[in-house]
């Protein structure tokens, strides 16, 4: 019981997170499984320890060893979210290492969504830019148009309506190709598309104490008290004594 007591008492701290994706959750800036052996990485745990300001050596400070025992996470079964937890000595300890790696784990994966969105929007400026000049070019094909309506040759009037037509039919069409690619461009920006890893629940921290084996210390505790009671009763009863020494005389006495 006193060795059961003396052992710190520890909370665990849990959240769900998705991985981030670009465009559909078949383009996710990292597979599950990647994630997870990237967290039980010693090293990630190591920069866990750094962005704390925690010392990163063997048995040097009891909270990164804690962390580093305890640092883990897996795919919950059933979905694509990864559980994470993570210990503390206390709540609050809990709740603050696990935000760490999280924090850490989300600033990772936002360098690798970063060039994808970069690209995206530049695509879209560009669409945007070329829809505007080609918006620009039919109110001019339109003013050309209203032009040769007024024009005294008949011969001319015809020749440009014509080719003024041919253009504002190509003009139309490089219009709907530029709206239809902005619109998924748009699309593929939407935050339900592309994100970065997020959590989908709040880090959970039960009010009561995980066990830290204060149950092991107390069985063996008491497996010992009864060595030690037996031991005691074997030494200090003479009949029990007695008894014993003929147990173990009499397989002797039979051969």
């Amino acid at each position: 019981m006193g060795i059961a007591l003396t052992i710190p008492q520890q909370w665990s701290a849990t959240l769900l997170f998705q991985v981030g994706q670009v465009g559909s959750n078949s383009n996710l800036l990292a597979t599950p499984d990647n994630v997870i052996q990237h967290v039980k990485f010693p090293g990630f745990v190591d920069q866990v320890l750094q962005s704390q300001k925690l010392p990163t050596g063997v048995s040097v400070s009891g909270r990164s060893d804690v962390i580093k025992k305890t640092l883990t996470a897996s795919l919950e079964k059933g979905s694509s979210l990864i559980k994470m937890s993570v210990r503390g000595n206390t709540p609050e300890q809990a709740e603050e290492n696990l935000a760490a790696a999280f924090q850490l784990l989300q600033s990772e994966h936002a360098l690798l969504l970063t060039p994808s969105v970069t690209k995206y929007k530049k695509n879209l400026e560009d669409a945007t830019a070329s829809l505007a000049r080609a918006q620009d070019e039919k109110k001019k094909i339109l003013e050309s148009v209203n032009k040769a309506g007024i024009s005294d040759n008949t011969q001319r009037k015809f020749y440009d309506s014509i080719v003024l037509t041919s253009m504002l039919t190509l003009n139309d069409s490089e219009m709907r190709i530029l709206r239809d690619q902005i619109n998924s461009l748009d699309e593929v920006l939407s935050p339900y598309r592309t994100f970065n890893t997020k959590m989908v629940t709040s880090v959970y921290v039960p009010v009561d104490a995980v066990s830290t084996g204060k149950g092991i210390a107390l069985v063996s505790g008491v497996l010992l008290g009864w060595l030690i009671a037996a031991i005691l009763a074997l030494l200090t009863d003479n009949e029990l004594l007695a008894a014993a020494r003929a147990a173990l005389d009499s397989p002797n006495e039979i051969v």
